[in-house]
């Protein structure tokens, strides 16, 4: 079985569209994972949602869902009240955690750095990557139940949905990660991607590719992992 990992279509459902056809998506043997940022900045953020939940695909919960879910969106534009319900109820249910794990790879949409493979209870560092998801997701659980912002809770600034891997910290010693949300000053570095990569940060950001910079020209930017038998591959289409 292959697991299929894409993030960051923000609004553009083409996106969706062009990853399944490239990867010859097949949906009764392959797992769809989403890392996050449906919404927001692109033309149809609500068709987005449908296609991901016609899919069936697991979502992950992106800064931009959470910050309708809170109230502070991202970006300073008006919301479909519609839209920002289901982005609540989607939250609120647990249908859209923070954290997923396949064949020992943690995934996220930031990004985790080394702060949070301490298991709560334990103290251990480590414990692989279904270990650290399961911990993330239940702290997740606690900061959803009170629409927490706290800088330094797991939905503040080093947590998994805005960590930036230069002021943040190192990633995880050992355990391979799949993020989305690759910040500016990583998009501005000279391959940047294989150097993340060499750490064990696989960047699957289509925005990766400069496309967002160029006013949405076609073809939409495919870029997405293929996690299969343990191992990474990313991707790249048009």
């Amino acid at each position: 079985m292959r697991t299929i990992v894409f993030s960051d279509v923000h609004g553009e459902p083409d996106i969706i569209d062009a990853v399944l056809a490239h990867c010859s998506f097949d949906a009764g043997v392959d797992r769809l994972v989403f890392a996050g940022d449906a919404i927001e900045v692109g033309r149809d953020s609500s068709r987005c949602l449908d296609l991901l939940a016609e899919l069936g695909a697991e979502c992950l919960v992106g800064n931009h869902e959470y910050g309708v879910f809170t109230g502070r969106p991202v970006e300073d534009e008006p919301l479909d009240p519609e839209l920002v319900q289901r982005v609540t109820d989607s939250i609120e249910s647990g249908r859209w955690r923070l954290a997923a794990a396949a064949d020992g790879v943690l995934i996220t949409h930031a990004g985790v750095g080394k702060r949070f493979a301490v298991d709560a209870e334990s103290g251990d560092t480590g414990g692989g990557a279904d270990l650290i998801a399961r911990v993330l997701n239940h702290e997740f659980e606690v900061a959803v139940a009170s629409r927490s912002r706290k800088a330094g809770s797991i939905v503040g600034s080093s947590g998994p949905l805005w960590w930036r891997p230069r002021s943040n910290g190192d990633p995880i010693p050992g355990v391979t990660q799949i993020a989305g949300h690759t910040p500016a000053e990583i998009l501005a570095e000279a391959d940047a991607a294989a150097h993340w990569a060499a750490r064990g940060v696989f960047l699957i950001d289509p925005y990766v590719r400069g496309w967002r910079t160029r006013d949405f020209p076609p073809p939409v930017p495919i870029r997405y992992a293929v996690i299969e038998d343990g191992a990474v591959r990313v991707v790249e289409g048009a």
